[in-house]
């Protein structure tokens, strides 16, 4: 299916960068064009993104009370806050439910590779890049190329080397040397891209579902659940 129309969702922000995101991206052959695009800032944003989601669906024409709807739905999964992820994917799945369109996941790194990259070839002594995202606890999110974690501020090792750093928390952790990235948050093209090239398999699968880096806190109690009701 020849995707033209992407909306794009993002609620991973966290902390003090907390906000929701909407666009309405536009293909056009090999360009990405946002037609419209709303950012909020605030927890209570991320957790609205449905009415953000709306209302750019409605500046850009589309919707089902015009006909034309979107060819794909673009969500950002993570790292990030885990309220907004919850929300955000949420609404995804039911805007592309309600469009019968797919969903695509794409985590904010994911999103920035190919400008981070970009970026590692104006410094060859770095080893590589990492983007750094607020977490809860006094802890941030660190996603490399090859994986995400989450790792306590207290606790933090530099790596050795010279890294490019990114991220709304890129100043969190040292370094005993970094390039630091002006590239925070992905733009709705950096997203939509990125959803393209997962959805045609340039991309390895991810379920369009919240990316938890942490193991849940809720858990069994030691005795067992109790007996169903007779």
């Amino acid at each position: 299916m020849m995707v033209q129309r992407i909306l794009v969702l993002d609620g991973s922000p966290a902390g003090e960068s907390a906000c929701g995101m909407a666009a309405c991206v536009q293909v056009e052959r090999d360009k990405l064009l946002v037609l419209h695009a709303e950012v909020v800032a605030g927890k209570q944003a991320a957790e609205s993104i449905n009415l953000l989601a709306d209302k750019v669906l409605q500046q850009a024409g589309w919707g089902a009370e015009t006909g034309v709807q979107p060819d794909l739905v673009a969500v950002v999964v993570g790292p990030g806050s885990f309220t907004g992820l919850r929300a955000s994917c949420a609404v995804a799945a039911g805007f592309a439910l309600g469009a019968g369109c797919p969903v695509v996941g794409v985590t904010r790194a994911e999103a920035l590779t190919p400008a981070l990259d970009a970026e590692l070839q104006r410094y060859p002594e770095l080893k590589g890049w990492m983007v750094i995202t607020p977490a809860r606890r006094g802890r941030v999110f660190v996603e490399d190329a090859q994986q995400v974690r989450a790792v306590m501020i207290a606790n933090w090792h530099p790596p050795e080397g010279s890294w490019l750093v990114a991220g709304d928390a890129c100043e969190a952790l040292s370094f005993s040397h970094a390039v630091y990235s002006p590239l925070h948050t992905p733009t709705p093209e950096q997203i939509a891209s990125a959803a393209l090239k997962r959805q045609m398999g340039k991309l390895p699968l991810l379920d369009p579902v919240p990316l938890y880096v942490d193991p849940p806190e809720a858990k069994l109690p030691a005795d067992g659940l109790r007996a169903k009701p007779v």
